[in-house]
């Protein structure tokens, strides 16, 4: 786990609030919070869809007049959360069905600690979740077979399930914009039917 400078920490930190890019989860201890491990898997993937990626940030509560609480993690949760971090990833791996690319940092501010997660945008294909989790969030899952998650300003900053047709039409476009990117920086060459016609004269 790399170490993030205070303030580098601070900059991520400084909004105060929950964005569409920008996600806080409390503190927990590794092994024995399932649920919550979860919902930070499904949080990557979300930022993994949505537009430039973002942050999720452990060790923020939340206050019941939805203020947040900058309180830290302990520190044996950080030395879990290093023991365990290839278990991590590779629990990750096993819900996404492309590569997700993120790095996971130890930030510090104020003398606390906080596990910070900077996740990059999908490259070419949107990220699906592959499979169910065991955890349930309301009548469903926290993760579930087939589900595109996505960050959404909707009544409050969340990750939800991919179900707006507006965000549906976005996430196809950037998609297509980002395979034929991939495609010209293979070799391909996009050829127009006028041209077509001009060569085949």
């Amino acid at each position: 786990m790399k170490a993030l400078g205070e303030e580098k920490t601070k900059k991520i930190l400084e909004a105060g609030a929950e964005d569409l890019s920008l996600e806080f989860k409390p503190p927990f201890d590794y092994e024995q919070n399932h649920w919550l491990r979860e919902t930070v898997i499904r949080g990557i993937l979300a930022m993994s869809n949505t537009r430039d990626g973002g942050d999720i940030v452990i060790g923020i509560e939340e206050n019941q007049d939805n203020t947040f609480n900058f309180k830290g993690m302990e520190n044996q949760h950080v030395l879990k959360w290093k023991q365990k971090l290839d278990d991590f990833k590779s629990q990750v791996e096993s819900f996404a069905t492309s590569p997700v690319s993120y790095e996971i940092y130890e930030g510090k501010l104020e003398q606390k600690s906080f596990i910070i997660f900077r996740i990059t945008e999908f490259k070419t294909h949107p990220i699906i979740c592959r499979k169910n989790g065991t955890s349930k969030k309301g009548d469903g899952l926290v993760l579930e077979e087939g589900a595109i998650y996505v960050r959404t300003l909707k009544d409050k900053p969340s990750s939800v399930r991919l179900v707006n047709p507006i965000d549906v039409h976005d996430l196809i476009e950037r998609a297509s914009d980002k395979t034929i990117v991939h495609l010209h920086k293979r070799g391909w060459k996009h050829i127009s039917e006028g041209s077509n016609k001009g060569s085949a004269q």
